[in-house]
């Protein structure tokens, strides 16, 4: 009798462990995308910048993709968004560029004829012709709020990462050594910075 129940006792047991087994593996692979965030601030610029603007930066890392969300508020017009190597409290590269904007054909200059194209005198159009000039819309104007999604591929790579692999810019994040620069117009240099963190939470 006392073998019986002692050969139950470890079926038992080991049926608990099977499924602890099989619920930890679906918890590990349920939890296989690492999540890397960076918190954007003016202050975390070498050297630092005074300016209202902060954000986020969220990194979400599987296989062989890394896809990225985007948020500040209350930074200047940007320019790009770029990942840089380097540790906290120093410069260095851009290895990868995670934002920028399309180039606007609202450019006023740009968009001037060459003085051969110009139209002779009787063919300008009459003064009710032109447009108002309320009609001209202004791309200098800071918005209060930006935020942007969307994939860093191989294409994205650039500096000493070019030409590698999205493995290669994965590992640099895990290195715990990569920022991201937030560029602006009143701010070619940066102005907002964080360090990009795992989390591990």
């Amino acid at each position: 009798m006392n073998k019986f129940f002692l050969i139950g006792i470890i079926v038992l047991f080991g049926s608990i462990l099977t499924i602890s087994g099989i619920n930890m593996y679906e918890l590990v692979y349920a939890q296989g995308n690492s999540i890397f965030t960076a918190t954007l601030s003016g202050k975390e610029v070498v050297p630092p910048v005074e300016t209202g603007g902060n954000g986020m930066a969220n990194f979400e890392v599987s296989d062989n993709s890394i896809s990225y969300q985007l948020n500040v508020l209350n930074a200047g017009k940007i320019t790009s968004v770029e990942i840089h190597k380097g540790a906290a409290g120093t410069n260095g590269e851009a290895i990868a560029i995670v934002f920028k904007p399309k180039a606007s054909s609202g450019n006023l200059l740009g968009d001037l004829p060459k003085i051969g194209d110009l139209p002779k005198i009787g063919d300008l159009p009459k003064i009710g012709d032109l447009p108002k000039f309320s009609d001209i819309s202004s791309t200098t104007q800071k918005s209060s709020s930006f935020s942007a999604s969307g994939n860093i591929n191989e294409s994205s790579l650039t500096g000493p990462m070019k030409g590698k692999t999205i493995s290669d810019l994965i590992a640099a994040l895990q290195s715990g050594e990569t920022y991201v620069v937030v560029h602006t117009e009143d701010h070619p240099k940066g102005e907002l910075r964080g360090q990009i963190t795992e989390n591990t939470s």
